[in-house]
């Protein structure tokens, strides 16, 4: 009778023991991660192997370091100078993740902190350097190339670091209130110049026209007055005469005005 309960007994603790020996031998890796064996009691990081995402076997001795693999944003706000000495707020997004085949190396160097340690001061130092060389009325119009930019300065400077820089964005610009007003004020003032310009523009086109039409009028009438001579005003007073004599209800008289002057034409009808 003992001896059966001792049995159970033993059974029991030996489930337990073992129950306890798979939990502590296995780890479980999520998908979206990976991880890298650390072996406490032996050669430390192994740098040879990855571990995909699944259930895995190791001694309860060693540490399996689960890493997130999927992109990651990573939001910024940096208080910034611009070439003409003014100061704004700039929010950026920094969109990277680990390289899934160097995760041995960038846990053997940096560690799984590598945005603070590494990521975020070399992007604010770039950030700063971009947006210096930027005026400050200048930069919604400028967002597009200056993400392009740092972005490109952020990969050079992060090169070799085992993460993959994947996007630079520039999410909110914070202007200063009184700047705010002052840049309206300007941009207002340069509106109204160029509307001035415009309409002076606009006047001269239209005293340009108006002195064409003038001169169009003026040398209408001089081909018009070098027309009408008196020969050929005379030979016009002629052919009025022939047909005035050639009406049977009209008497006219026909006063000489002068030598070679063209006669009046008087209807005596008319005064009756």
């Amino acid at each position: 009778m003992k001896r059966s309960i001792y049995k159970k007994q033993f059974a029991h603790l030996f489930s337990v023991f073992t129950l306890l020996f798979l939990v502590t031998n296995c780890a479980v890796i999520r998908p979206g991660q990976m991880g890298v064996l650390n072996r406490n009691l032996g050669d430390g990081i192994k740098t040879d192997k990855v571990y995909q995402d699944g259930f895995t076997w190791k001694w309860p001795w060693n540490e399996m370091i689960k890493y997130d693999i999927q992109l990651n944003s990573f939001q910024e706000k940096i208080r910034v100078l611009t070439v003409d000495q003014l100061h704004t707020e700039l929010t950026f997004s920094v969109i990277l993740k680990p390289r899934a085949e160097e995760l041995p190396f960038l846990e053997l160097e940096i560690g799984k902190d590598y945005y603070q340690r590494i990521i975020k001061p070399e992007f604010i130092s770039v950030s700063r350097a971009v947006i210096a060389s930027y005026k400050y009325e200048k930069l919604p119009a400028k967002s597009r190339e200056i993400e392009s930019i740092i972005f490109g300065e952020l990969a050079k400077k992060i090169e070799g670091k085992h993460v993959e820089l994947e996007g630079v964005t520039l999410d909110h610009i914070v202007f200063s209130p009184m700047v705010t007003r002052a840049t309206d004020e300007k941009l207002a003032t340069k509106q109204k110049v160029e509307q001035k310009d415009f309409e002076i523009e606009v006047a001269k086109k239209d005293a340009e026209i108006q002195r064409i039409k003038a001169k169009g009028q003026s040398d209408a009438q001089k081909i018009i007055d070098q027309g009408l001579t008196t020969k050929y005003l005379q030979y016009k007073s002629l052919e009025v005469q022939e047909k005035l004599t050639q009406s049977p209800n009209s008497t006219f008289y026909f006063v000489p005005t002068g030598k070679d002057g063209i006669p009046i034409i008087v209807d005596t009808n008319q005064r009756k």
